[in-house]
């Protein structure tokens, strides 16, 4: 038998006090949980011994009181039952306020630190009561400077509502145009694609793309510039007497010049409306 189970075992006879304990399985687990219940009862008990302890210390106390009182009454000739009805109130009333006061004795001065005891526990009672209201105050002011802000907030939140009602009809509009363009976009993208790869399968020229016509035109335009001089230039020529051989030689070139860029520039114009 171990040590604990020792003092489990001597603690279950005390409590049945001479009775028969009860059979139980002794294991390790019940006998965890008798010893934690023994060392339980037992901080009970001497907690209760202390409290019965004081109870008869005070009660032999309020005796030795009750004699002396009782003393001093015989030798001042006086019993209880000697006393007016309005000594006995008055015998009674000290002896309830002495219970209220939690005096030791009924001297003057228990009473006198047993009432300057209580004013300090009213002053304390009254500070923490004023910290109280200043708090509640202060939530009071709290919650109002809430509510307001809560009635701004629902007007704003009114205010937007409303703006939002009048403005949904021009934004179920817009996010329609956004997804037609978006739509648009992407049917145009998939067709440019689509022409891409056409005109790779075809194996275009080009030439023919509009960046290509873009530079052509420029080209064509300035071959425009070049060929108006030269008009200008063969038509005064063509206007000299015809008996001037070197003139009409120098026709002769400004002609062929004239015709090749006139070709070339045919070619172009071709080039542009094919």
């Amino acid at each position: 038998m171990t040590e604990r189970h020792e003092e489990v075992h001597t603690w279950l006879e005390k409590v049945f006090a001479g009775d028969d304990i009860p059979e139980f399985e002794l294991n390790a687990t019940s006998l965890s949980i008798l010893y934690n219940l023994m060392k339980c009862n037992q901080h009970a008990d001497r907690d209760t011994q202390l409290l019965v302890e004081d109870a008869q210390q005070k009660a032999e106390e309020y005796n030795m009181e009750a004699r002396r009182c009782e003393g001093i009454l015989k030798r001042m000739n006086l019993s209880v039952g000697s006393l007016s009805q309005a000594g006995v109130i008055s015998l009674r009333v000290i002896a309830n306020l002495a219970l209220i006061l939690e005096v030791r004795d009924t001297s003057d001065t228990s009473f006198l630190l047993a009432m300057r005891h209580l004013e300090d526990e009213i002053y304390k009672v009254e500070e923490a009561r004023r910290k109280e209201e200043k708090n509640l105050e202060m939530l009071m002011d709290k919650i109002k400077m809430a509510m307001v802000k809560q009635s701004h907030l629902k007007k704003a939140m009114d205010v937007l509502e409303q703006k939002a009602a009048c403005q949904q009809p021009e934004t179920e509009k817009r996010t329609k145009d956004i997804h037609f363009i978006r739509s648009k976009a992407k049917e145009y993208k998939d067709k440019i694609h689509q022409m891409q790869t056409t005109l790779q399968t075809l194996k275009v020229d080009p030439s023919i793309y509009h960046n290509s016509l873009v530079k052509t035109s420029k080209e064509l335009e300035k071959m425009q510039e070049e060929l108006s001089p030269l008009q200008a230039k063969l038509q005064t020529y063509s206007s000299l007497p015809p008996d001037l051989s070197s003139i009409k030689v120098k026709i002769e070139e400004l002609k062929v010049k004239l015709a090749d860029l006139g070709n070339e520039f045919n070619k172009r114009i071709d080039l542009m409306h094919m």
